[in-house]
């Protein structure tokens, strides 16, 4: 807290300090007051950093959602209104909209998850017995389970931190009367992470996760062919990052028998069996419901790279289209992993090496017998995220509204596995195979099988002032899980995108606000239904921890987004005029001349732009 409210001092502080410093340089009271609104937009967005940038959390944060304010506030219906320099990713052609010289767009996307669900006794099936016949209860069932911690990767200082929040910042130029509009960005395409508290019962779904996709270099260009036709690409250098840590157990029957014998034979002593088969057998077993151990690994690629391409079509004043093509994105990484066992797996790999026979059978077997505490090592998975190719449109029935609708199609089909390859035999894959498991001892492959998405949305942009734009939107996201290989890793089910916002013309500064608010109705699994989650074949997946339970749950996810586009040399004149010594004026050209009067009944975004078209033009307030 001391932290933030000198924090809160310096930013309320800030514009006096600059008039004084000012003041001793013997600047103009002018050119003061031409800097103090780019002073108090980095002070607002500073201040929203410190407010959001808390321990927030959600499941499966993917496919855009989280790259720029306005398309929040439009629920990414704008293909056919690209949004600033985030065009760079939505539609790269509609960079040709921003105005001639320099700009730059910075700010920040906090996000809030609350996930929560229940786990219940599946009382249709009979759980499974112990050595005296007795019906052992699963202890998750009748459990709660929730979080709100979020967990993302921070790059540069390869770490994590117990929050979510994606950065914006934007570049664009084009030269006086070009053609030619260049661009520059950096945002996270991808993201999403999560942590479960020690006892909560979804730790054997994913404890601890993150993944995310940043595009840390996103160059772009687009060329205006004529008045009403635009193309553009953007090619994205990427570090794509995933890390996990996972609780483990085992409900299934070899594994209840390994407890029953274990139990059944506690206490027995034999002269022969001592020197063969000793007791208790497989060193007192493992319960169906006993932590196996952990799985814990961080593997990374820091060069991904991908590339969008973009058209924006303005046959006439009253309709646009765009569409944009996003390529798919494969990543090959590599990293470290630990394998932690519990004493109860310890126990049972030291009882498969006790004896010279016990030795030779595991041999045969490929058991392991040697006991290890903890198996470390060098990990490696690739990953892909899907081709995506996004349609829409724009129609201005009257000057002060525009209504925006889109098509949004995903080649999620193209994802069937994960498979983690480790360097050496994994002892619990070893074992897995006299649970039908069959890809070996060195991968741990989970079958995905996802399927295409075709999601659809619309928009609306209500000019209320000459300085102020409304915004809403809508998107209904279809999942891409298929309820056959659900689990707690990935899946995320349909749901409902909310956004809502405005735009703020503030002298030479445009400030962007939104909030969107993402929710599912309850989703609900039932026991036996995934082979990922709890089903009931043996074998029918290595990861399947909730056998008999069923499970439902609610997602809900909140974002907030600010965002500030000003010129260039606003920032770049403030850094020049604080350095003790003068390199000159680093200001940018401005549109000096107009072909067309500015109509302020057009919409806020239509009065920055150049012939009603362009994103920014001098004088436009």
């Amino acid at each position: 807290m001391t932290i933030f409210f000198k924090s809160m001092m310096f930013i309320a502080q800030l514009p006096l300090s600059v008039f004084i410093f000012f003041q001793k340089k013997n600047l103009s009271f002018n050119k003061i007051m031409r800097l103090q609104a780019p002073f108090y937009a980095i002070g607002v967005i500073f201040a929203a950093t410190l407010v959001f940038y808390i321990p927030h959390a959600k499941a499966a944060f993917n496919e855009s959602m989280a790259i720029d304010t306005k398309a929040i506030s439009l629920a990414n219906n704008v293909t056919a209104d690209p949004p600033g320099t985030g065009s760079i990713h939505y539609n790269p052609a509609g960079l040709s909209l921003m105005g001639d010289g320099a700009y730059i767009s910075f700010g920040l996307i906090p996000v809030l998850m609350d996930k929560k669900g229940r786990f219940e006794k599946d009382n249709s099936r009979i759980g499974f017995h112990d050595f005296r016949g007795d019906v052992e209860e699963d202890p998750l069932a009748g459990k709660e389970t929730k979080t709100r911690t979020g967990n993302m990767f921070i790059p540069v200082l390869n770490d994590t931190a117990e929050a979510l929040a994606g950065p914006i910042l934007g570049l664009s130029y084009r030269k006086p009367g070009s053609k030619w509009t260049f661009g520059y960005a950096t945002y996270a395409q991808y993201a999403g992470g999560w942590k479960f508290e020690p006892d909560d019962p979804s730790i054997y779904g994913g404890k601890s996760v993150y993944i995310q996709h940043l595009n840390y270099a996103v160059p772009a260009v687009s060329y205006r062919i004529n008045n009403n036709l635009s193309i553009g690409a953007s090619f994205s250098l990427g570090q794509t990052v995933m890390g996990i840590s996972t609780d483990v157990r085992a409900p299934n029957e070899i594994v209840n028998i390994t407890k029953v014998l274990g139990d059944a034979t506690q206490n027995m002593s034999n002269p022969i069996f001592d020197l063969t088969v000793p007791f208790p057998l497989f060193g007192g077993g493992i319960g169906p419901y006993d932590y196996v151990g952990n799985l814990t690994f961080d593997i990374r690629d820091d060069f991904s790279p991908g590339y969008n391409l973009g058209v924006l079509w303005e046959p006439f004043d009253w309709v646009s289209f765009g569409l944009c093509y996003q390529s798919a994105i494969k990543s090959n990484m590599s990293g470290r992993f630990a394998w932690e066992y519990s004493e109860d797996w310890q126990r049972m790999v030291s009882w498969s090496g006790s004896t010279a026979i016990m030795q030779i059978a595991s041999i045969i077997f490929d058991l392991p017998y040697n006991v290890e505490a903890k198996q470390t090592g060098a990990v490696n998975a690739t990953v892909e995220f899907p081709q995506i190719v996004n349609f829409g449109i724009k129609l201005t029935p009257i000057k002060r509204l525009s209504l925006l609708g889109e098509l949004h199609w995903a080649e999620w089909s193209s994802i069937q596995e994960d498979n983690i390859r480790f360097d050496q035999k994994i002892q619990l894959l070893q074992l897995a195979k006299f649970m039908g498991y069959t890809d070996g001892p060195y991968n741990m492959v989970l079958t995905r099988k996802f399927k295409d998405t075709l999601n659809w949305g619309v928009g609306v942009e209500y000019q209320l002032l000459d300085w102020l734009q409304l915004r809403a939107g809508y998107e209904n996201r279809k999942s891409s899980t298929v309820d056959r290989y659900y689990d707690l890793l990935y899946a995320l089910p349909t749901m409902h995108y909310y956004g809502a916002g405005m735009g703020i013309k503030w002298s030479d500064i445009d400030i962007d606000l939104a909030l969107g608010y993402m929710n599912s109705k309850k989703n609900r699994v039932e026991a036996g239904s995934s082979s990922n989650f709890s089903s009931y074949v043996l074998g029918a997946g290595v990861q399947n921890p909730y056998r008999g339970l069923n499970y439902e749950e609610e997602v809900s996810v909140y974002m907030a987004s600010l965002k500030a586009t000003m010129p260039l040399h606003l920032i770049t004149d403030l850094v020049f005029d604080l350095l003790p010594i003068k390199f000159g004026s680093a200001k940018v050209k401005k549109v000096s001349d107009l072909n067309t009067p500015v109509d302020l009944s057009m919409n806020f975004i239509d009065n920055m732009r150049f012939e009603n078209k362009y994103y920014f033009i001098e004088n436009s307030d």
